[in-house]
């Protein structure tokens, strides 16, 4: 009889515990997708344009969103970072904040996203990055006939900034946020201030490793062999407890955005959890071309720079240097206080304001004739 009742218990036990495990499974699943749906009504554009396809750009088949509520407002085409993370949950996050005033043209680079899901043997350089763009920026000047504005984040400002100092007659203004203006520079930053407050407050294994990193890195040149990517991966990571978050905020928008699919969820899952290195292997040569960049010192478009007060992947402190000596038709910079690499994603709604006056403050009174 004990033998019986100890048996009972034992199924009761192991059901009761399958029903929470199953519970604790289901829920967030049934969670993620009614919140995926809702967002998916939620953002629907009764008139505009929303439309998601392939284009052809430097002869392969290339992924743009394009989204907005009057086919009469400016474009912006917003480039991403990484290089190799197209971000496309971010519409849910702050875009559609600015869709009413603004067709926003999201394109997933070579090497990225679903580009380079089509095509992962295509050929990668920053020069084929910008005749990329250059069809791109045509192509949006042919279809919407409206000023066009670059908008580069982190990867996407090298990329942006390199562009406006190539075709300035091209667009109406140029955008960086998280703009990178000296990478060696700002990972050597980071380290030495993190080693500091790591030291500071008592972790002196943290400071250990962070120092041991910094040695490594001080006196490379990160050109051909001394491009290490494995230590500049730690670089970038062994800081961030110290500092502000690189990536901040992200997860809601990831879970419940509806333009998140099961593409980018592998992606997600192979760099987080499976191999850190992946986007720096897929792009080699881009970390390349980030790791030798210099800025442009004169720029003949309207500019504007939006950082994240905290960044420390693209050093704030560097950027407002550049700002300062830099020579542009007009310039502005805004400052998100708290926010690190990510502004958009940290305060969204200040973000989307600051992005708003930065673009509303250019002149776009230029005839788009003139672009073409």
């Amino acid at each position: 009889m004990k033998n019986e009742n100890r048996s009972n218990g034992f199924k009761r036990i192991v059901k009761i515990t399958s029903i929470i495990l199953a519970a604790a499974i289901i829920i967030p699943i049934i969670t993620m997708f009614a919140g995926r749906g809702i967002n998916a009504v939620r953002f629907n554009i009764a008139h505009g344009v929303q439309e998601r396809y392939f284009i052809t750009l430097g002869g392969i088949e290339q992924k743009i969103h394009i989204r907005g509520e009057n086919t009469n407002n400016p474009v912006i085409i917003w480039l991403h970072g990484g290089p190799g993370w197209s971000c496309a949950y971010e519409l849910a996050v702050w875009q559609y904040q600015m869709e009413s005033d603004f067709t926003f043209i999201r394109w997933d680079q070579r090497g990225s996203g679903r580009t380079y899901r089509r095509s992962p043997a295509a050929p990668l350089s920053l020069e084929i990055l910008i005749a990329d763009l250059d069809e791109l920026v045509d192509y949006a000047i042919e279809r919407f006939d409206q000023p066009v504005f670059i908008v580069g984040n982190s990867w996407g400002s090298l990329l942006g900034i390199t562009y406006a100092s190539l075709h300035p007659e091209r667009i109406a203004g140029f955008v960086g946020v998280g703009q990178d203006i000296d990478q060696q520079k700002s990972l050597r930053i980071a380290l030495q201030t993190a080693y500091e407050r790591a030291t500071a407050v008592g972790n002196i294994e943290d400071a250990q490793q962070i120092w041991a990193v910094y040695e490594v890195i001080r006196d490379k040149t990160f050109i051909g062999d001394d491009l290490i990517s494995d230590y500049i991966v730690l670089a970038q990571h062994l800081p961030a407890p110290y500092l502000a978050p690189r990536y901040e905020s992200q997860a809601p928008g990831i879970v419940f955005s509806p333009w998140f699919g099961f593409y980018e969820l592998r992606e997600l899952i192979s760099v987080f959890f499976i191999d850190n290195n992946l986007f720096a292997n897929r792009n080699r040569t881009l970390f390349y071309e980030i790791y030798v960049f210099t800025p442009p010192e004169r720029l003949e478009v309207p500019v504007a720079f939006i950082m994240g007060s905290e960044d420390f992947i693209t050093n704030t402190g560097l950027v407002v240097e550049y700002y300062n000596r830099v020579e542009a038709l007009s310039k502005s910079l805004f400052l998100i206080e708290g926010s690190g690499h990510a502004p958009q994603n940290s305060q969204p709604g200040v973000f989307a304001e600051m992005l708003s006056e930065a673009l509303q403050g250019f002149d776009i009174g230029r005839d788009i004739d003139e672009k073409l």
